[in-house]
């Protein structure tokens, strides 16, 4: 097996080039990442009643007791519940009063 290593001669102009050419490419690969985060993800009103009960840390037997006394508002869509997101701030509101 013939192995033979080759060298190439460039010159630091040359080299200057592509660095800046290479940290352009980064850059707008950056602001591309950034605007497709922006518009792949639609901010929904709404969560889930399992992303609820994460955020005030309550089990399914405290959210069902919640909902059939009228204290949290939900919605149903085929077979998941969901949440308006101001549910949370209301939540806590009525429990330091």
């Amino acid at each position: 097996m013939n192995t033979t290593d080759s060298f190439l001669l460039v010159g630091r102009e040359e080299i200057e080039a592509i660095k800046c050419c290479q940290f352009e490419i980064l850059k707008k690969l950056n602001e591309l990442d950034k605007n497709n985060k922006n518009h792949d993800v639609l901010e929904s009103p709404y969560i889930t009643a399992l992303e609820f009960m994460k955020a005030v840390r309550i089990r399914r037997w405290k959210f069902n007791c919640l909902v059939n006394s009228g204290k949290i508002m939900t919605m149903k869509k085929k077979r998941k519940i969901y949440v308006p997101k101001g549910e949370i701030e209301r939540y806590f509101a009525e429990i330091t009063e």
